[in-house]
């Protein structure tokens, strides 16, 4: 008698675990269905890109970037702002790469920094671009700290002055608000 009690029990308690077990089961294959269904949906999307010859080519439609573009090498020490655009290799010597940091930034070149919100270094080497929208087109260390400062090229030029500019040459600085150098070497405009 003990021992048929004792293998009732165990009958329903396996009967139990079965049904718990079994919808376990159910659960699993419904997810499992919906999550295909997810799945399809987005394999049966139509791509945006084609693929000709080695080039993948977009469609003529507009696509939205909401954090940015990075086209080329991805610059690790850099914290990237919203909204920006860097193009560009990591240098040789320094490891160093573009870093549009700014909102609205852009950085091209070689080891550019564009931290001012909406600032543009455009080409060149080391060149800074802090102030808000401030830019710098070229050349080598030049700065545009300045608020809407510019500097075009040349070497070791700074645009301190809000709305200040250098045109280019060699160790220029337009440091007053709206003051200009147009070019040549260690000149200064410091005032308005």
């Amino acid at each position: 008698l003990f021992v048929a009690a004792t293998s009732l029990v165990g009958m329903g308690v396996q009967h139990r675990e079965h049904q718990n077990l079994s919808k376990r089961v159910d659960t699993l294959e419904a997810n499992s269905s919906k999550n295909n269904i997810a799945g399809r949906k987005l394999e049966d999307s139509p791509s945006p890109f084609t693929y000709d010859s080695g080039w993948w080519v977009a469609d003529a439609d507009m696509f939205r970037f909401p954090l940015g573009i990075v086209i080329g090498d991805r610059y690790d020490d850099c914290d990237y702002g919203e909204a920006v655009l860097a193009v560009g290799l990591l240098d040789e010597n320094s490891g160093q790469g573009n870093c549009p940091s700014g909102d609205g930034s852009v950085a091209f070149g070689a080891a550019n920094t564009a931290s001012g919100k909406h600032s543009t270094v455009t080409g060149g080497s080391i060149n800074h671009a802090s102030g808000q929208d401030s830019s710098v087109s070229g050349g080598a260390y030049n700065a545009a700290s300045g608020q809407d400062s510019s500097v075009s090229g040349g070497v070791y030029n700074t645009g301190a002055g809000q709305r200040s500019s250098v045109t280019g040459g060699d160790s220029n600085q337009a440091s007053g608000q709206d003051s200009s150098v147009s070019g040549g070497a260690y000149n200064a405009a410091s005032g308005t």
